[in-house]
């Protein structure tokens, strides 16, 4: 059967046209939950569930199991459905069973499994006999700058309109955790009722981002060189600093610098290929514009050692009787004043 897409899967559970096997793999886990749940809610209806339905977690149970459930024969139903999680805690000596049911599976039984956090090693025996016998999904995780056109997309679906600052902001903050910047849309789904217009405001009402203190902000004033502005959102991130550690700032302005630095060496480069090149969003282009007229190559190398300096102190490597948020305000002072 193959590699298949999360769309494409979606849309024939949706129209009742079901595989006898699934087999959902990845490093990203949210396709696979999303698509489980689909056929844990989708395929039968509740009555026929209490005696059709199964759910199985690997830890609990073995292959011989597996398919003792999935050769059973429905009863008052069309089909039988199996649905193992954590497949990836199954022992080798159980994935050789289930080579030779794909052989000849029950026509009659949905069988699917969700091998979550981990790839399947597809050049094994095994691998090439569920790829090719199963409707077969893997998924990785998202890049940083596949962040923004993914939320852009789930946001539209829900038929919000916003800029892209507000887009931009969410993605910096949530991060790459698909799981969670799906609940954060859901979120706002729900509490913005009929209003679509999503502004900064919302954001910070309904998700907790503040719109003036986030990493987003921060750097964008570094970009400006507006060191006051950079300051005062330093402060707030030391006030608090479970919602905004230290270490995550650090690797943001490590990227933001990184970045710099290459934007400067293509300098009169058309936008679509820096904006591929840097692997950003096209929206940030303008910010490495801004900041390469605010800082020199030679002054962005210089923010680069000091980071490193910076770094180190907040891992203890150069002792230090400050705070970490010193250290930043430190790197501040140093590069950007």
């Amino acid at each position: 059967m193959g590699a298949h897409s999360f769309n494409g899967i979606a849309k024939d559970l949706k129209a009742g046209k079901y595989a006898p096997v699934y087999f959902f793999a990845g490093e990203e886990p949210f396709y696979a939950q999303q698509l489980l749940q689909l056929i844990e809610k989708g395929i039968l209806n509740e009555s026929e569930r209490n005696f059709n339905q199964t759910i199985l977690y690997a830890k609990e149970t073995n292959m011989i199991q597996i398919l003792e459930e999935a050769k059973r024969f429905p009863m008052m139903s069309e089909r039988i459905v199996v649905v193992v999680k954590e497949a990836q805690y199954l022992k080798a000596t159980d994935w050789e069973l289930l080579v030779s049911y794909l052989e000849q599976p029950q026509p009659s039984t949905v069988l699917a499994f969700g091998y979550m956090h981990k790839k399947l090693d597809k050049r094994s025996k095994v691998g090439k006999a569920i790829k090719a016998n199963t409707v077969f999904l893997e998924s990785d995780p998202l890049r940083d700058y596949q962040v923004i056109p993914w939320l852009e997309k789930e946001l539209g679906a829900k038929g919000f309109r916003c800029s892209s600052n507000v887009v931009a902001t969410m993605a910096e903050q949530v991060g790459t955790d698909l799981s969670r910047l799906h609940k954060e849309v859901e979120k706002l789904d729900v509490a913005m009722g009929d209003r679509r217009d999503l502004s900064a405001d919302d954001i910070e009402r309904h998700i907790g981002i503040s719109k003036d203190y986030n990493n987003f902000e921060l750097v964008a004033a570094i970009a400006e060189r507006n060191t006051a502005k950079a300051f005062k959102i330093v402060h707030y991130f030391s006030k608090n600093p479970k919602e905004h550690p230290v270490q995550m700032i650090t690797g943001i302005l490590f990227n933001f610098v990184n970045n710099l630095l290459q934007y400067r060496s293509m300098k009169g480069k058309p936008e679509k290929f820096i904006a591929s090149a840097l692997k950003i969003h096209p929206y940030f282009l303008k910010q490495f514009a801004q900041a390469s007229r605010h800082y020199s190559g030679t002054q962005a190398l210089i923010m680069l050692e000091e980071l490193l300096i910076f770094d180190r102190k907040c891992k203890g490597v150069i002792p230090s009787s400050a705070n970490e948020y010193e250290h930043l305000r430190e790197w501040l002072i140093k590069c950007v004043l």
